[in-house]
């Protein structure tokens, strides 16, 4: 999926895209709707191998459905949501998601994990051996 944002000619406006007057850059999109899951933001739309009239995501482990979504809302509160996930932009910290993923990969990654509650949200590459930490 960072891939194909990466290499999309044209990406996907978000919500915060449209009100702010932004251009989109490369993204993975952390969306809370039907379920908690990512997808890029390239378009034309990544096809679901299945149904290429949807696009593919990557669901979070045990959340597939709205129910899923809703039985955290006390967490991350009620509405849905998109969080844009810049690929390419530097974050405060320095890090850059893209490399991240790279480097994760190549060091046998098996998991993207991504924190949430009402006031914070961080997400990580996380390799093989790491263990779980709080709700994901």
């Amino acid at each position: 999926m960072a891939e194909h944002a990466i290499a999309a000619a044209e990406h996907k406006h978000s919500f915060s895209d449209t009100l702010d007057g932004t251009s989109p850059v490369p993204a993975l999109w952390f969306v809370g709707d039907e379920g908690l899951y990512l997808m890029s933001n390239g378009l034309p739309h990544l096809p679901h191998p299945d149904n290429s009239e949807s696009s593919l995501v990557a669901y979070a482990d045990g959340y597939r459905t709205s129910t899923d979504k809703h039985a955290v809302d006390r967490l991350i509160g009620g509405d849905d949501f998109c969080e844009v996930l810049s690929l390419l932009t530097p974050l405060p910290d320095g890090r850059i998601l893209h490399t991240e993923i790279v480097n994760g990969i190549t060091g046998g990654a098996t998991h993207f994990a991504i924190e949430l509650d009402t006031e914070t949200f961080a997400h990580y590459v996380m390799p093989p051996t790491a263990p779980k930490k709080g709700n994901r």
